[in-house]
């Protein structure tokens, strides 16, 4: 597997009204978020990393948390949506899209959808791996810029676009210039690695237990890294580990394949203030 590094990949809300966009029917005032100076939205707080689903038959994503904010696209009754960050007491929710569009939408007009969600539950990795085996997973998140973003980058693709279920790897091949990646999950799995991980492994899905499992198997079958189980690894080990890993994950020193990558310093950082060197 040689996922390209998302660490300089982010993705901003564009600020471009689209023309022409219609409101939502169930609307009685027409602008398409079901909030004005005579209704009051509702204003339940929804958490980061929470899925929602779309109620309206059309929505407005908006680039602000305001009717007078420029439009960034309308959304279709069912589509799914991550909240970006804990938001909605004054009616409006930060949201990301599932091709990763970022904005805000009416909390009137979104509803919880926890079956949804569930599967990429961060609490389901809790106790998939050992703490100093975790340790060094989270540190490799950490290169690939997935740790704590949306589910703690359980359900991240390529260029942090999200996906909807950790039931099954989503294989989206992402364009990026004349090349496309399949990265996805945490641990940034292309889709041939993650089948063949998969099927070693007996894993049944890519729910986040199975992506620490995956993980795991990359880093001692595959690559030959021995981890600690009852302490941190020595500087020494660290060093020779991220020698081996790098040809797995890209973003790890020394960088082996040109992509952005994180140095030795910062990932023996990293590791220590997770591990307690």
């Amino acid at each position: 597997m040689r996922p390209i590094a998302l660490v300089l990949m982010g993705f901003a809300a564009t600020s471009i009204a689209l023309a022409g966009c219609s409101a939502d029917p169930g609307d009685p005032w027409g602008d398409g978020d079901g909030v004005s100076e005579h209704d009051s939205a509702v204003n339940d707080v929804v958490e980061k990393g929470d899925v929602l689903r779309v109620t309206a038959t059309n929505l407005n994503l908006r680039s602000g948390p305001s009717t007078s904010a420029s439009i960034i696209d309308v959304l279709d009754q069912g589509d799914l949506l991550t909240c970006a960050e804990t938001s909605g007491a004054d009616g409006w929710v930060s949201v990301v899209t599932a091709g990763g569009d970022a904005g805000w939408v009416s909390r009137k007009w979104v509803v919880e959808d926890g079956a949804a969600g569930g599967t990429c539950d961060p609490a389901r990795a809790i106790g998939a791996v050992g703490q100093y085996q975790k340790a060094l997973h989270d540190s490799i998140a950490y290169a690939e810029g997935t740790r704590n973003y949306s589910n703690d980058g359980y359900d991240v693709m390529f260029s942090f676009k999200l996906f909807e279920s950790c039931q099954v790897h989503p294989n989206k091949c992402i364009k990026s210039g004349s090349s496309c990646s399949t990265a996805a999950g945490r641990y940034q799995f292309l889709h041939g690695t993650w089948t063949t991980v998969k099927s070693a492994k007996n894993l049944d899905s890519f729910e986040p237990e199975n992506q620490e499992k995956g993980a795991a198997y990359l880093i001692g079958t595959v690559r030959h890294v021995t981890v600690p189980q009852n302490r941190p690894m020595t500087a020494s080990e660290f060093s020779n580990a991220m020698s081996k890993l790098s040809w797995e994950w890209s973003s790890l020193p020394p960088g082996r394949y040109g992509d952005p990558n994180k140095t030795l310093s910062q990932m023996r950082s990293m590791y220590c203030s997770l591990a307690g060197c």
